[in-house]
């Protein structure tokens, strides 16, 4: 009786563990025990759920659109600062540029205003104004020069390159603080022109003022 007992229970024992090797028994049982998650997947979310879904989904375009967009402004306004900076930069360097030439030019023009004085001295000491006309024409002949003129103390036009003004009053052609400069001296934007201004003195007073004409050059940044 004992004997058989245990073959039954052996029997069962075996069939039992011929019941587990079996891959559709083991399939079942994997299934029963997480039946839970397999639910899961085939539930259908809420509408709501959706809802909330897509809320995020727009949420996060619209703050990528304004992120870029104020990316985008802040780079253009940084390339119009630049560019501003830069142009301010470049005006500035243009401007002390000009400054420096003209330095430059106003002392060069000074040294030939020495040398014009002395010439025309000499000439008004011996009354000869022939040989001062003839040197003002040569001058007129240099590049941008437009007119020059000899002019006595008192006020009287002595000699023009201009023909058209033999017959004027100096003193009508430029204004009495121009005639009266002590020293040789470079004036800008006189009536829209640049005029040198030479001083020609005597021992004791002066003689004439010599006044040369040039075009005055238009003020930009090119």
């Amino acid at each position: 009786m004992t004997d058989q007992y245990k073959q039954n229970e052996g029997d069962q024992s075996g069939k039992s563990k011929l019941e587990w090797a079996k891959p559709a028994s083991l399939m079942n049982i994997l299934s029963e025990k997480f039946a839970p998650i397999a639910k899961i997947q085939h539930m259908q979310l809420p509408a709501w759920s959706l809802l909330v879904f897509l809320g995020i989904l727009l949420l996060v375009i619209a703050w990528k659109y304004i992120a870029v967009s104020q990316a985008e402004s802040r780079v253009d306004r940084e390339r119009v600062q630049i560019t501003q900076d830069l142009e301010t930069e470049r005006s500035i360097m243009m401007r002390r540029a000009r400054e420096y030439a003209d330095s430059q030019y106003n002392k060069e023009e000074e040294r030939f205003g020495q040398v014009l004085s002395w010439a025309v001295r000499g000439e008004l000491i011996r009354n000869n104004l022939d040989q001062v006309s003839q040197y003002l024409n040569e001058l007129v002949k240099m590049k941008d020069t437009e007119r020059v003129v000899l002019i006595g103390d008192d006020g009287k036009l002595l000699v023009s390159t201009d023909k058209k003004l033999e017959e004027a009053e100096g003193k009508d052609l430029y204004p009495a603080e121009v005639l009266q400069k002590r020293k040789i001296t470079m004036l800008s934007d006189v009536n829209g022109k640049k005029l040198l201004v030479v001083p020609v003195m005597g021992l004791n007073s002066r003689l004439a003022t010599v006044v040369v004409s040039y075009k005055q050059a238009a003020l930009t940044g090119s």
